[in-house]
């Protein structure tokens, strides 16, 4: 392909990337998709293990059939909206142990969610009232900012901006600040609402508080919901529209380098097979969307823009990574009891949702008597058109760092990974008698394995960490798709946020921003 010329290349087949593809390709440019895998979708995959299907996405996003929801007017852009099977998962989540006890359900509707957690914990019901109040009116000011901005309404643009009125002064708290205002010390009532804050951070005093309530609220409003066949669904049908388009998806390729003509705007993109890199191949681009880290994009550029890339990044903290530990079980799960598909387990040491922040170097040893909090997914609690007559897939999953399996040798590596694999196979056996023994298939990923597969700083999965801007409201999103090179543009989790919604809002923005430059 040396010598072919692209409207816009693409690195990187991750949901970002790919919805950024699919809406130049829509709207007529030509695009060639880069992957360095030989499957697309990154993070948004599915792989097996022997006769297990693993979902590395995991678990559900916020229910896009919502008009209200930021990836409806994206899907339904694409056309793709209806082409998609979205299967409801309610409730919302469960979580039990810990100081919340028996198992506590919160439902999706921001109505029911609040009644059901005044009724469980009356004693904080005017703070629960208040909290909901603050959720619903940031998620709905926000979503009248964005109908705002496509439908040009001057009505919702001043409606969304009073509703934000309640935010100014809560720009810079922490999802610590707003829960002890709120609720107080009724750390049950904290887990109750935020018993899932692993998926999104691992401290709530480091958390920021309007990227929790959009995300909460966003699964509060709309429901959630999974993808038939997993997210790599999702990914396959992106790129479809890329190719239709006559554009090209190139797997098995990796991007070696990104080059720049005399006036600092991107020029070429050189690629190659990732077993023999000497031999690359080059293609013109008017515009560079990296579905990649910053630092990875960094490293394919030359040394002027390299450091300016490095200059405008470094320093910022990355997300959480995770551990997931996936079991196949030869009979069905609900035989068992367990009939929940999301599920968050708290250990007994666990006293305050401040604990979170201690799980993670859990994983740093073996398993000594001390397991960190846990979500479980059961797919087979809903029609998630995984198993395909295979065993039936449980994935139990929580936080983890890089540094806790540096330097270990592949032997200790594995022995420390069926331990943990022991561990919590023992714990599902123990909260759902016969489980245990029920387990025909099993696999341990780490933050290693993340890093490994994203090429993500500190195998982070949700791009940079949400943590509390140093500026105020009048600074803006401190987040953009837009990078100090000409043509170049962030379109993942790294220029927004995280999880499926982040990933497909950062690569639309990025698309959006390109044409309106005219790079691309």
């Amino acid at each position: 392909m040396s010598g072919s010329s692209f409207d816009a290349i693409v690195i990187g087949s991750g949901l970002g990337g790919l919805t950024a593809a699919a809406l130049l390709a829509k709207a007529g440019r030509t695009v060639c998709v880069i992957e360095r895998n030989h499957s697309l979708g990154g993070a948004a995959s599915a792989f097996k293990h022997g006769a297990l299907m693993i979902e590395p996405a995991l678990h559900q996003t916020a229910d896009p059939r919502d008009p209200r929801e930021p990836k409806h007017e994206i899907l339904v852009e694409l056309g793709l909206l209806d082409e998609i099977e979205w299967i409801p998962v309610s409730p919302f989540f469960s979580v039990r142990g810990g100081p919340v006890g028996e198992t506590f359900d919160l439902p999706v509707g921001f109505d029911a969610a609040r009644e059901a957690m005044a009724r469980r914990f009356p004693a904080s019901r005017a703070g629960i009232d208040r909290l909901f109040a603050l959720i619903q009116t940031i998620q709905a000011g926000v979503a009248d900012l964005e109908q705002a901005r496509t439908g040009r309404s001057a009505g919702k643009l001043l409606r969304g901006a009073l509703e934000l009125r309640s935010l100014v002064g809560d720009w810079r708290a922490s999802l610590d600040d707003v829960l002890t205002r709120t609720l107080g010390g009724d750390e049950a009532a904290k887990f109750a609402l935020a018993g899932n804050l692993a998926y999104y951070a691992d401290d709530p005093r480091r958390m920021w508080w309007p990227f929790f309530a959009l995300a909460q609220g966003a699964y509060l409003s709309a429901g959630g919901v999974f993808i038939k066949g997993g997210s790599r669904v999702l990914g396959m049908k992106l790129a479809k529209i890329v190719t239709k388009a006559g554009g090209s998806v190139l797997l098995g390729r990796e991007a070696v380098g990104v080059d720049v003509d005399a006036q600092g705007r991107v020029a070429y993109v050189r690629h190659a097979d990732p077993k023999a890199p000497e031999a690359p191949e080059r293609i013109g681009a008017r515009a560079v969307f990296a579905n990649c880290a910053p630092d990875v994009l960094a490293g394919l550029l030359g040394t002027p823009q390299r450091g300016a890339v490095e200059r405008a990044y470094g320093g910022r903290a990355v997300s959480t990574s995770l551990f997931s530990a996936h079991f196949g079980i030869g009979a069905p799960p609900a035989k068992f009891g367990l009939v929940r598909y999301g599920t968050m387990v708290l250990p007994e040491w666990m006293k305050s949702l401040r604990d979170t922040a201690a799980c993670a170097g859990l994983l740093g040893s073996a398993p000594a008597g001390r397991l960190p909090a846990y979500g479980i997914a059961n797919y087979s609690a809903i029609d998630s058109g995984l198993d395909d007559g295979g065993p039936a897939l449980i994935s139990v999953v929580g936080l983890d760092r890089l540094s806790n399996w540096a330097g270990l040798t592949p032997r200790d590596d594995k022995e420390r990974r069926e331990r943990w694999l022991d561990a919590f196979q023992a714990a599902l056996d123990h909260d759902y008698p016969g489980l245990g023994g029920a387990v025909t298939e099993r696999m341990f990923l780490t933050a290693g394995s993340m890093h490994n597969f994203l090429k993500t700083p500190g195998g982070a999965v949700y791009g940079f960490a949400p943590e509390p801007p140093r500026q105020g409201i009048w600074a803006g999103i401190p987040r953009s798709p837009r990078t100090p090179i000409r043509g170049v543009y962030l379109a993942s989790s790294f220029g927004g946020s995280g999880g499926f919604t982040g990933a497909m809002m950062s690569g639309a923005a990025a698309a959006r921003m390109a044409m309106a430059d005219r790079t691309a």
